[in-house]
């Protein structure tokens, strides 16, 4: 099963010039990305190591493994030279959502999309028309046939609860319950 990339709302020059993406303060951070078995295959298909990538608890899905990079961890995807990723044609799902991420709301009852108000493009931009209309597009984008499919089928995208994320939309129940049936 296929799906369609979602379009980007943050300009490169903005992504370019942060400093928040792709960086992670532990080895192990549950906030690296995760890819979908075939996202994985796409990129190894492409030349990326398969080393790179560890399994998940959904035996689906696969967490990219960080590299040590200064006094943190990069996905070593990540160019912090230029701040470019060299797979960004081919990146996974999660990483396309991004500002926006899929987690578990604080009592884990339910699945809702939020926008990390670590991103500065987010925070600056989130009551505007523009990312407003966007936010919609990623919720309808979601809730699409193919990627609900593909989300319940890879339940390990779905992230714990974030206090840095605030919470625009929860999921309809059957997402919740798609995926909380073999989350042991």
């Amino acid at each position: 099963m296929s799906t369609s990339k979602l379009y980007q709302i943050i300009p490169s020059e903005v992504c370019f010039s942060c400093d928040v993406c792709c960086r992670f303060l532990e080895s192990d951070s549950p906030l690296a990305p995760i890819f979908t078995e075939t996202e994985k295959q796409h990129v190894i298909s492409q030349g990326v190591d398969p080393t790179f990538f560890q399994p998940e608890a959904d035996r689906k899905s696969s967490q990219i493994k960080l590299k040590p990079h200064e006094d943190f961890f990069i996905c070593p995807f990540f160019e912090p030279e230029t701040s470019r990723c060299t797979i960004y044609a081919n990146r996974p799902l999660d990483c396309q959502l991004y500002p926006f991420t899929l987690m578990f709301n604080e009592d884990r009852s339910s699945v809702v999309l939020g926008v990390d108000m670590l991103c500065p493009f987010g925070e600056a931009h989130l009551e505007t028309e523009v990312f407003q209309h966007h936010l919609q597009h990623v919720i309808d984008y979601v809730e699409s046939e193919a990627v609900m499919e593909q989300i319940a089928a890879n339940w390990s995208l779905i992230g714990e609860y974030q206090d840095t994320v605030k919470v625009f939309y929860t999921f309809n129940q059957k997402l919740t319950h798609a995926i909380a049936s073999p989350n042991p």
